[in-house]
């Protein structure tokens, strides 16, 4: 990411936390909690945007960080998403993943582990949360690239406010919107510029269009044109879900 000039997109966390350690009971670490959450678009959750019940804010418990996390996987009473790469750091990272509260903002926590990590530049960590049965929505990678002028939406925890949905526009590719001329179809991309306004928080959220398929994943703010943001794109995205999954196998018992 170094090479784009942009700007990372996760927040420390404001308040200090619990500790959760990596040996703890899984089946001890699912809570629920009442009326301690300050959310956004609380009414709206869940009711018309099914993302809403797919994005999880997502805490490091030892690094102290605060990003987004989208499920694309339910298996064996665990569930499966992606963030950013900048948040785990490595294989093992331990984390707490509060789903969206509900009406009576009422939100439940989970224990979560990341299980595969891309490179730095790429940025890219799947994580398993545990414990969640059939609760998560599971978004589907787009099977067509977004077009510029193409509108996008993105729900999560910027600046620890959760969940806060945003949308704008996909304004450019790998070139950050500078490209000679539009994108070909068929021609591979690695990020997707958008004018969606971002804050810390919203790393690792999903960017999704009107039919709620994912087309990439926030990663940060454009450093020159603070109205912008940077994004893996969904065809990326494809190549390290297929990576994972065949270095894996279909899981059948979670280890």
């Amino acid at each position: 990411m170094k090479r784009l000039a942009v700007v990372v997109l996760a927040t420390w966390a404001l308040m200090a936390a619990s500790c959760a350690h990596e040996d703890q009971q899984r089946t001890n670490i699912k809570n629920v909690y009442n009326g301690d959450t300050i959310v956004n678009n609380i009414q709206d959750s869940g009711r018309h945007d099914p993302v809403f019940r797919a994005v999880v804010q997502l805490n490091n418990i030892k690094e102290k960080t605060l990003g987004t996390a989208f499920v694309f996987n339910n298996i064996n009473n665990n569930s499966y998403a992606l963030t950013a790469q900048h948040l785990c750091t490595r294989r093992g990272a331990t984390f707490r993943a509060n789903a969206v509260p509900d009406e009576n903002n009422k939100r439940e926590e989970f224990f979560a582990k990341a299980v595969y990590v891309s490179d730095e530049e790429t940025d890219i960590c799947i994580i398993r949360i545990y414990d969640t049965g059939k609760q998560f929505f599971e978004l589907k990678l787009s099977g067509s690239a977004p077009k510029i002028g193409d509108r996008v939406m993105t729900i999560g925890a910027a600046v620890g406010i959760f969940p806060t949905k945003t949308e704008g526009y996909v304004i450019g590719y790998d070139l950050l919107g500078e490209e000679l001329e539009a994108r070909k179809d068929g021609q591979g991309a690695k990020m997707l510029l958008a004018s969606i306004p971002v804050a810390g928080g919203n790393s690792g959220g999903p960017v999704y269009n009107n039919e709620f398929e994912i087309v990439g994943m926030l990663v940060a703010r454009h450093s020159r044109y603070h109205h912008s943001s940077v994004s893996v794109h969904v065809e990326t995205l494809k190549i390290h879900v297929a990576s994972y999954l065949d270095r894996v196998g279909p899981p059948t018992v979670d280890k």
